[in-house]
């Protein structure tokens, strides 16, 4: 059987009426109707493409079940001190102390209320040079990271699962040490780049990102107290990954000298564990689900256009069909 047979017979199936062509009436409103439809509808087409292109999270919360006895830190900081006075420590709730200054990377730098900057060392050698020795873990010049004023400490560590206290303190002033630091270089003038805790996914927002707290005082004690929430992030193609997220509030005390006695002052970081685990899924809309809306929009655009034209012609010419009475509306699309 040829094409054409095909096509003669499947006009008898047609289940949509038609209108003959002696019948239909070309106007200049129709055209323009026409024209400002087809741009509402490519609009509308636009939005639904961007929307179905766009991956969305649905969040459940159940109790946490992990078996991890573990916390992996992460931190990139920088302090208005110089990096030989300075230490790191970690407190947590079972009594053991982990000593983490040869644990984390501790660069000489130049303070920076922007972002992380060595300052100097990008034009003189001899700073260049002990940059590279404190970044590769080899001993440095002290004197020449006294000069500079300010240290970065950035790294990856991985504590015990307990509420804990990591702390940043100056030599001599809250543990016992050789060093005493003198009054006078003391100040604890920070910026957060980063602190973390677990591996990152995307949309991870860390609340204390690129913050920054200064102060004029040696004896300034800075506070934040963190909820950590374990977090499973499951991505559109089931890969899991098993990270955590927070909330800090904090807050900053300041003691003149003569009032400091018993006082260390420092950066503290007191995180404790939520028993709450939230699990992030990503999902997308499917392209089944694009099609219906796609074929919503346009079937219900047609129509509801079409009746607003019939209505408002019938209500133009009182239910007659004088075209004299479109004159005003042709003269109006004319001008436009």
């Amino acid at each position: 059987m040829s094409i054409s047979k095909l096509a003669d017979k499947a006009v008898v199936f047609d289940a949509f009426p038609k209108v003959e062509s002696d019948n239909q009436t070309r106007s200049e409103k129709g055209g323009v109707l026409t024209v400002l439809l087809t741009c509402l509808l490519l609009f509308l087409t636009w939005g639904e493409l961007s929307e179905y292109r766009k991956i969305h999270n649905e969040y459940q919360f159940t109790l946490d079940s992990s078996v991890d006895k573990t916390l992996q830190v992460n931190l990139d900081l920088t302090v208005a001190m110089p990096c030989p006075v300075l230490y790191v420590h970690v407190y947590d709730a079972s009594g053991q102390r982990l000593h983490l200054t040869e644990n984390l990377k501790m660069i000489p730098s130049e303070f920076s209320t922007t972002k992380a900057n060595s300052g100097k060392t990008v034009n003189d050698p001899k700073y260049l040079q002990e940059i590279v020795k404190a970044a590769s873990g080899q001993p440095y010049d002290e004197q020449i990271a006294n000069d500079m004023g300010a240290c970065r400490i950035f790294g990856s560590i991985t504590a015990n699962k307990l509420a804990s206290n990591l702390h940043i303190t100056a030599a001599g002033h809250g543990y016992q040490s050789n060093v005493h630091t003198d009054h006078a270089m003391m100040n604890f003038t920070h910026r957060i780049d980063e602190f973390s805790f677990g591996k990152f996914y995307p949309s991870l927002v860390n609340p204390l990102d690129n913050s920054l707290e200064v102060t004029s005082k040696a004896f300034t004690i800075f506070d934040y107290f963190i909820s950590v929430v374990p977090t499973t992030y499951l991505d559109k193609r089931g890969n899991m990954l098993m990270t955590n997220q927070y909330a800090v509030t904090d807050s900053d005390r300041t003691f003149e000298e003569e009032q400091a006695m018993g006082v260390v002052p420092g950066i503290f970081f007191k995180y404790s564990l939520e028993a709450i685990e939230v699990i992030i899924k990503e999902t997308h809309r499917s392209f089944f689900d694009l099609l219906v809306r796609l074929f919503g929009i346009i079937g219900g655009s047609v129509v509801t256009v079409g009746f607003l034209y019939r209505a408002f012609r019938f209500a133009w010419t009182g239910g007659k069909e004088d075209p004299n009475l479109y004159a005003p509306v042709h003269n109006l699309f004319r001008r436009v």
